[in-house]
């Protein structure tokens, strides 16, 4: 009990604590985006300034329907289609059950989490998350976007190669938030030193 109050009252345990747990719900929601926004997004097909991209009736007739709990729930359903479409496995879909999991009961037992009562492998799980965050995202780029540009068409390249913006995202906010300080300094400093070169 005095180890758990010891550690409550670290600042850097209950900082790091904090920031892993942070990152790690940040990087779920960008997982979010990845599965369920970028499937709405691809069926949509009008667009206002008040209601943003309304989707199709393709869209509720080809993803909506997938849902297993028969509810349209866009979510469930966007993980059934990326799995037909072959962009996920089933050991995917597993991980991502996982750590969805992981995810609420990190947001429902946050005082618990910081405190130390409750145990997070982040390292484990973080890795998993920018593994799928990359590679759903790397499936968008490779097959919708790269493969619809005019410029692009019939160009050969690796498509491991392919290195989605959310991937860069994640590598620096956890070099940041996470990393070595002289590291995340130097960082920042290289950026500051082309914003001035580049007078932005």
């Amino acid at each position: 009990m005095a180890n758990d109050w010891a550690d409550f009252l670290n600042p850097d345990v209950v900082r790091t604590r904090l920031l892993r747990t942070g990152l790690f719900l940040v990087a779920h929601e960008m997982l979010l985006s990845a599965i369920k926004d970028r499937t709405h997004d691809f069926y949509s097909n009008t667009w206002t300034a008040v209601d943003g991209w309304k989707f199709s009736a393709e869209y509720r007739e080809k993803v909506l329907s997938l849902d297993p709990k028969s509810k349209n729930d866009p979510f469930r359903a966007s993980i059934v289609w990326l799995r037909q479409i072959e962009a996920i496995d089933e050991q995917d879909e597993a991980t991502i059950r996982e750590l969805t999991e992981e995810r609420n009961r990190l947001a429902h037992e946050l005082r618990n989490v910081l405190g130390g009562t409750i145990e997070h492998d982040f390292e484990g799980l973080f890795s998993k998350l920018v593994h799928l965050v990359a590679k759903i995202d790397r499936w968008w780029i490779v097959n919708v976007e790269i493969a619809t540009d005019p410029n692009l068409a019939g160009k050969e390249f690796d498509e491991d190669g392919v290195t989605p913006g959310s991937l860069m995202l994640l590598q620096v906010l956890n070099q940041v938030a996470l990393g070595n300080d002289e590291d995340a300094w130097e960082l920042y400093h290289a950026f500051a030193s082309a914003r001035v070169d580049l007078n932005l």
